[in-house]
């Protein structure tokens, strides 16, 4: 198993200094406005949160990501406004961003219908800490020292609901943004900030005045990297407790569970269990979530 940590290292500060994918949520359906944009405000709640994830904690310098959010609606100008403060971490590697989104409404006649056509904006710092750096890569020059670079870019979507019926298609990344962290010995370590492509859909099933069953799924597709299809359900009681079972294709099956406090809080609990690459481990190979909603109105 110890033979094992540096190739695990090396992988995962490999893929992040190329792909520059960003991080995502198992608990995404709380997080539609960091998927795309056009969904900000358009809960028709105004909401800040707080939430955390950690992968792979058997493994040194494992992977986490903590996030301070908030969604809010502005009827009167048909529109929503959407933020995150986030910060990654994985071994000497990490990424601290702001995410600004906006979003125009757009309602049917009849009210039963709504579009929101949304863009983004984003600040990246991306930073390598050679004080971190435990693997065989340090021998390496060109990351013999501590480095940071900044970097903007920016995304647009667009989120319709009919009734029961939400669905949305956003860009994440537009610009192909290019970062550089290091010019050592003549040698540059570069990387792009390589466009994501986001598919969502959920349907709400009205089963009966106190349950709702709601199926979802998202489709995330990167430029040079394999796409992801993840696929869930959701089971509501009164809005006040809840559960959900996702599965993300070949990789890992997450179970979540939340609840909701004195009328105003949601806290919800997830955790993934992976199958691929790491699911031969069975210690410290999953992914805890942990997320803190207050609602600042209810719908």
């Amino acid at each position: 198993m110890k033979k094992l940590l540096p190739f695990f290292g090396l992988l995962l500060l490999l893929q992040n200094a190329k792909a520059q994918q960003l991080h995502f949520m198992s608990q995404y359906m709380q997080h539609n406005s960091m998927y795309n944009p056009a969904a900000a405000g358009m809960s028709s709640n105004n909401s800040i949160g707080l939430a955390y994830r950690s992968m792979w904690e058997a493994f040194p310098g494992h992977p986490t990501t903590k996030m301070l959010y908030a969604d809010f609606e502005m009827p009167k100008m048909n529109a929503g406004l959407g933020g995150y403060i986030y910060r990654d971490e994985t071994g000497p590697l990490s990424r601290t961003g702001v995410q600004l989104a906006y979003s125009y409404h757009i309602n049917s006649r009849d009210g039963k219908s709504r579009l929101g056509i949304g863009i983004e904006a984003r600040g990246l710092q991306y930073s390598y800490d050679q004080n971190k750096a435990t693997y065989a890569v340090v021998s390496d020059p060109t990351l013999s020292q501590s480095v940071s670079t900044s970097a903007f870019d920016a995304g647009a979507g667009v989120y319709w609901r009919y009734s029961d019926l939400s669905v949305g298609l956003a860009v994440s990344q537009l610009l192909d943004s290019k970062i550089k962290l290091t010019d050592a010995n003549n040698a540059s370590i570069a990387g792009k900030l390589y466009r994501h492509y986001n598919l969502t859909g959920s349907y709400v099933f009205h089963t009966d005045e106190s349950i709702t069953i709601i199926p979802n799924a998202m489709i995330r597709m990167i430029e040079n990297s394999p796409d992801e299809y993840e696929f869930g359900v959701r089971v509501d009681y009164e809005n006040k407790v809840w559960w959900a079972l996702d599965y993300r294709v070949r990789q890992s099956w997450s179970i979540q569970a939340g609840l909701k406090l004195f009328d105003k809080l949601n806290a919800t609990y997830s955790y993934d269990i992976y199958s691929t690459p790491l699911g031969v481990f069975s210690e410290g190979s999953g992914a805890h979530e942990i997320s803190l909603q207050y609602l600042l109105r209810k719908k």
